[in-house]
């Protein structure tokens, strides 16, 4: 944060909640006025362009929830409906104590579904090779879950369970990431 406030030339010492105060709005209008005053008028420069900047004025309610909405609980029809399924072998399926924001967030990066959706669909795979593909496997750019494959309904749980609880300290955006080589 020095650094930061240093480069905007205003790092000082505060003695009192005034000062705080006028620091946050000298970093804000830094920020807002001055770093990303360029883009502000790209984006604003693109809306006109389309049209769009008047009607968003005009109807602000309209748009909010594209802008500046807060991720809605993730359902399981969301990931049914987001998800394109390779089925492999017809097979019982049980509850597991993951939550379905875990197992979107190990698939996609992302703990809920984007406003305007994924850029790509969903796909799940399934990894027959059961001697050294135990964790599921995702890539987050592609959106691809894989799916380990079992004999026992306990040792995919449990697979599973461990693979994606133990990714969310490793991942690491946009990569492959493998639960076993978390191990």
């Amino acid at each position: 944060a020095e650094d930061s406030l240093s480069m905007m030339g205003t790092l000082r010492y505060i003695t009192s909640l005034d000062q705080r105060d006028s620091l946050v709005q000298s970093a804000a209008h830094y920020f807002v006025d001055g770093r990303m005053h360029v883009a502000f008028r790209q984006f604003e420069e693109g809306f006109k362009t389309l049209g769009f900047l008047d009607k968003l004025r005009a109807h602000p309610e309209i748009f909010e929830d594209l802008f500046t909405s807060a991720p809605k609980p993730l359902e399981a029809k969301d990931l049914s409906t987001l998800f394109q399924v390779d089925f492999s072998v017809p097979g019982k399926g049980e509850c597991s104590p993951l939550t379905l924001e875990m197992v979107l967030e190990f698939a996609s990066g992302a703990s809920a579904v984007p406003p305007l959706g994924f850029p790509l669909h969903p796909v799940i795979e399934f990894l027959y090779n059961e001697d050294t593909k135990i964790f599921p496997e995702a890539n987050t750019c592609a959106i691809v879950l894989r799916l380990p494959i079992h004999k026992q309904c306990e040792k995919f749980k449990s697979c599973m369970t461990e693979g994606i609880l133990q990714y969310r300290s490793y991942y690491s955006q946009c990569s492959t990431v493998s639960a076993k080589d978390i191990h």
